[in-house]
Parts: structure tokens; sequence; C-alpha cells
């Protein structure tokens, strides 16, 4: 009998295992995208978050990760090295941002970064 491809758990940084098309582990089985999330104005990202992001990407206009692979890519996100639901006194803070393009950003988001 054919064995069924494994994937990992969609909720980010969850390591299990599932059978292709599931979806989400046990744990993680009553999460769906979207649910119980606050809007990004709740979350914090306010009108002094977009000025300090328009002007941070202005002084930053490439991704820090994209040269370790050789490529050069302009910035999309404004990454926090210290995440904001914990450390919210440092959303402003510059030394506490990186620039990111899309793709380097979900790989740092999906590893729980």
């Amino acid at each position: 009998m054919p064995r069924r491809c494994q994937q990992p758990c969609k909720t980010a940084g969850c390591p299990t295992l599932i059978s292709a098309g599931t979806g989400y582990c046990d744990r993680h089985q009553d999460q769906k995208p979207g649910e119980n999330r606050l809007n990004a104005n709740q979350r914090g990202y306010d009108y002094q978050w977009l000025k300090f992001r328009k002007a941070y990407v202005l002084k930053h206009p490439l991704c820090v990760d994209c040269p370790a692979s050789g490529r050069i890519t302009a910035t999309e996100e404004v990454h926090h090295i210290a995440k904001v639901a914990q450390h919210p006194e440092l959303k402003l803070v510059e030394s506490n941002c990186m620039s990111l393009c899309k793709s380097c950003h979900s790989n740092r988001t999906n590893r729980g970064e």
C-alpha cells in the first residue's frame, strides 16, 4: 500500500508532520487563518508606524538577507527583531528593525523570528 506524503503543520514554527492535504496537526486543528487575529491597527501598526516605516525604508532600501544568497533585492517588509507583541516599546526603534524582501521576511517569520 503506498504511503501518503507528509508535510509540516501549517502553523508557523510547528514541526509536526501530517498527512498531505490535512493542513494542521491535532494540536492546531481548530486553528483557522485569520481567526481571532487583531487587525494591523489593533496590533500597533498605526499612523506613527507608517511614518516610521516609510522613513526606515528610504534609509535602508535593500534586503539585508539577500546578499548571503548572491541576490540584491529591494526592501518590501520591515522586520522587528524583538516582536512588537512582547516589546511594544521597541516598535519605533531603528536598531530593532531590519529591511527584508517579502521572501526573506516570510522565511524568518516561519522560523519564528
